[in-house]
């Protein structure tokens, strides 16, 4: 008798899983767009056919399409548009595999600090999708295809950081980076913008719409601040991404020979210098670098390729930095670094608009480059 009471006290114990759902039976969203039209909210969901994706990553021998549907609900505020897609939802819609948000241009520009409110009051969504802004139709990204009819988790748009260590253009961020870049009194995030385009790749002789980072939009104190096309942001790369796998920088040696290297793990050091009203920031850049192709009848050495990169590179942080700032962009977050190392001229600074940026100019800029490797070509050192 002891045993059996034992036993059912035991069986009590037990797990089950009788609440647990197939993945078919709930609408798992993936990609939440986000757009503000005439005072209100507009909410696009991409929902994805889960069914499909686990044929296509199986051993199936033809390929097929990946289902994609897309959801567009508005309201007042952003938990009432959300209330208002579940109706016609026709099954239990979750939003805990959300990979990437993307805001609309005229959201940024007005609602963001409302817009991230709403969004994290909601349980479900973590602070882990990537983020992204965009000038672009919303639900014709959502629809862009993916390369060779595979899942959409396998785009640029899901999954940036894959691209991003070939070919470090444009650094994604994360959710909790632009919380953190819209809430902190000085910060500055360098947003990245995506785009279609179909221009690139064809199928059958038709081109395909893909998902493509053409820029970023600087965030600082609660709003959109300017846009910077990627071919401006060189010297972003160079100073204050916070990792950068590798980037190719293209120059011409004194003999006229094109010469092409990767850039790789640049780490860069501020100092900043306060005197008379004035504030001089000293860029300190140290980076490796790469022989990718040099033109044929080249008789480059290493010392002229290492000359002639530090010169571009230096160039360039000076550049993009005049042309930022010209537009009260922080490229470099200068701005938050004197809020954090220098909080009195800070605090001096911060009444007008343009904060301390409009004070401070660049010193020094000095790139340690080091050549590591030349493949196959041979290079003198002399």
């Amino acid at each position: 008798m002891r045993n059996v009471i034992v036993f059912l006290i035991m069986i009590t114990m037990l797990t089950g899983c009788w609440d647990l759902k197939e993945v078919q039976t709930v609408n798992f969203v993936t990609a939440l767009g986000i757009d503000y039209v005439k005072d209100h909210y507009v909410i696009y969901a991409q929902l994805l056919d889960f069914s499909k994706i686990s044929k296509q990553e199986g051993a199936s021998s033809g390929i097929e399409k990946s289902d994609t549907w897309i959801g567009k609900a508005e309201g007042g505020t952003i938990s009432e548009a959300l209330n208002h897609m579940y109706p016609s939802s026709q099954q239990q819609t979750l939003w805990t595999h959300v990979k990437a948000i993307v805001m609309s241009k005229a959201l940024l520009d007005k609602e963001l600090p409302d817009t991230l409110n709403g969004l994290l009051r909601s349980r479900d969504l973590r602070y882990t999708p990537w983020v992204f802004g965009t000038e672009q139709d919303i639900s014709k990204l959502f629809s862009s295809v993916a390369l060779l009819n595979q899942s959409s988790l396998n785009s640029e748009l899901m999954d940036p950081e894959e691209l991003y260590k070939q070919y470090s253009s444009v650094e994604p961020q994360r959710l909790l980076k632009l919380v953190n870049g819209v809430k902190e009194p000085a910060a500055s995030l360098l947003l990245p913008s995506i785009t279609v385009t179909d221009s690139v790749w064809e199928n059958d002789n038709k081109p395909q719409s893909l998902i493509k980072l053409n820029g970023v939009y600087v965030i600082s104190r609660g709003k959109n601040r300017g846009f910077i096309d990627q071919k401006q942001l060189n010297g972003a790369r160079w100073v204050s991404y916070k990792y950068m796998h590798k980037y190719p920088l293209r120059f011409e040696t004194k003999e006229g020979k094109k010469v092409v290297i990767n850039v790789i793990h640049p780490v860069s050091t501020v100092k900043l210098r306060i005197a008379n009203d004035n504030i001089q920031a000293n860029i300190n850049v140290r980076v490796r670098a790469n022989v990718v192709d040099i033109d044929a009848g080249s008789r480059v050495t290493a010392v002229e390729i290492k000359q002639i990169a530090k010169q571009m590179m230096e160039k360039q942080i000076r550049t993009d930095y005049e042309s930022a700032k010209a537009n009260n962009l922080d490229i470099y977050k200068l701005d938050d670094f004197l809020y954090r190392m220098h909080n009195r001229e800070w605090q001096k600074y911060r009444s007008n608009e343009h904060d301390a940026l409009s004070k401070i100019n660049l010193g020094e800029v000095n790139i340690d480059l080091r050549v590591t490797h030349s493949t196959s070509y041979k290079l003198s050192n002399s």
